[in-house]
């Protein structure tokens, strides 16, 4: 039996980008703070971008690999 934790991983790389483009983005653009918001926009989509590579990854790996 394998006890992985790359769902977890997974999950919330996705979560931690979306709550980041849902809530920082929008209250750094009410702020004015241009630089902020597109820091928080760029760190938000990265984080979607390692979840669904990670996902992606992990069905390769799960699919073929093992």
């Amino acid at each position: 039996m394998n006890i992985g934790y790359m769902m977890y991983v997974i999950i919330l790389f996705g979560l931690s980008g979306l709550i980041l483009l849902l809530t920082d983005v929008k209250k750094y653009k009410q702020a004015a703070q241009k630089k902020e918001q597109k820091v928080s926009l760029i760190l938000g989509w990265i984080s979607i971008s390692i979840g669904i590579g990670l996902t992606l990854f992990n069905w390769i790996y799960q699919n073929f690999v093992w």
